[in-house]
């Protein structure tokens, strides 16, 4: 069982969920328990080491981890607190004490095993194990953090470690949504999500849970549910992230859900030379330069040039773009256009590319919306669309009207 922040935001929602551990520990479940940070703890904390120091994360990232493991520590302890007092045994551990092994990257590490000898033994003796979150140990004993989306990392690797039945993932929401609620007032809970689709989602946007997390489960077949920490309702499963749905057709189109991402912004490099040389040498100048890159599309021009579209996050522009006019400069280039505020919208589903007709429907849904499309990529099982931010919401609507996804997405039983 995985909490986040939100559901351990004040000492009544500890309480709130130290009583729905203790019940399931009652109902004959052996319970291992992983928290995230109160509230926007883990926000204070990095707020408070940019008033001492600068760029924390990159001039001082081993303190900022030591600094940042503090608030799951502090979720850790109350939590275990709160279950004792309901009268369930419980012990808290660190992510170090539950032997989470990570590398040696601070402020970003990846688990690389986890051995969990205590946690098996406390477990053995009846208790309740609650774990913090987003936090490992490296070989050097060196104290790492995972990152964004961190806790729900160590909730499903945990739980492969330990041959758990299922992870569940408690947190503000209902489930997974066929688009957000909050845009979209008809999208409509999923009881059911195939795993690499929702890696898809949470890739292109979704905030529900990190795609890190999702793929540790897809890869060692761990189911994971997805339930709101606010329902008493034990009847209320959420959305389960599984295998393939054996009720679902062997092929064909099945549409699960919309995702947008904000915060893009596009580079357009005009009159390039038209060789594989050409465009090799930017695309390593970008990585020279650590800078990432969502989208990259070449075209050939009516005069025989090329032109290279990347996207980009948009806070990396202004050092994309001297990148861009650098190489530009080089190889003889004629220009370079920029465009900032702008979403990604992904659609996600399966059989897409093998059903007639899904490129028209979407790009016919948002001209008649007025959703200007201004790039296109497309996966195995998502076609992801670049538009302005001030579209955003309508675009996400006219999608999820012209697909259908309120009666027809993925996921029902």
């Amino acid at each position: 069982m995985k909490f986040g922040g939100t559901s351990l935001g004040t000492p009544d929602r500890v309480r709130r969920v130290a009583r729905r551990i203790a019940a399931a520990r009652r109902g004959g479940h052996d319970v291992v328990v992983v928290v995230s940070a109160m509230g926007h703890t883990t926000d204070e904390l990095v707020e408070l080491a940019g008033a001492v120091a600068p760029d924390a994360r990159r001039r001082h990232p081993r303190e900022l981890d030591m600094l940042l493991t503090a608030g799951e520590r502090i979720a850790m302890a109350l939590v275990a607190m709160a279950v004792r007092e309901e009268g369930v045994e419980a012990l808290s551990f660190t992510g170090s004490q539950a032997a989470i092994i990570t590398d040696e990257l601070h402020t970003g590490a990846h688990i690389q095993e986890i051995r969990a000898e205590r946690v098996r033994e406390e477990l053995a003796r009846g208790r309740v194990v609650i774990v913090a979150g987003f936090q490992g140990v490296s070989r050097k004993r060196e104290i790492t953090t995972l990152g964004r989306g961190g806790s729900d990392t160590t909730a499903v690797a945990l739980a492969v470690a330990l041959g758990a039945e299922r992870c569940d993932i408690y947190t503000d929401v209902d489930g997974v949504f066929t688009a957000d609620p909050r845009r979209v007032p008809a999208a409509r809970r999923l009881e059911w999500i195939d795993a690499s689709e929702m890696v898809e989602l949470a890739t292109a946007g979704a905030q529900v849970m990190h795609p890190r997390a999702v793929e540790i489960g897809a890869r060692y077949g761990m189911p994971i549910r997805v339930r709101s920490s606010f329902r008493d309702d034990d009847g209320d499963e959420g959305t389960l992230i599984t295998g393939r749905d054996p009720m679902q057709p062997m092929e064909g189109l099945v549409l699960t859900g919309l995702a947008a991402d904000r915060g893009y912004a596009r580079l357009v490099l005009r009159g390039l030379p038209p060789t594989m040389a050409a465009a090799t040498r930017i695309l390593d100048a970008y990585r020279a330069a650590g800078l990432s890159l969502d989208m990259v599309t070449v075209s050939e021009q009516p005069d025989g040039l090329r032109q290279l579209e990347l996207t980009l996050k948009e806070d990396a522009l202004d050092e994309g773009e001297a990148v861009a006019r650098r190489l530009l400069a080089e190889l003889g280039g004629l220009a370079v256009d920029t465009r900032r505020g702008l979403t990604r919208i992904a659609l996600v589903g399966s059989g897409m590319h093998d059903a007639v007709g899904v490129y028209a429907q979407e790009f016919e849904a948002l001209l008649h919306a007025g959703v200007v499309v201004h790039t296109v990529s497309s996966s195995a099982i998502t076609i992801q669309v670049l538009v302005d931010a001030d579209q955003e919401t309508v675009a996400l609507q006219a999608l999820h009207d012209a697909f259908e996804l309120a009666g027809k997405a993925g996921g029902d039983r």
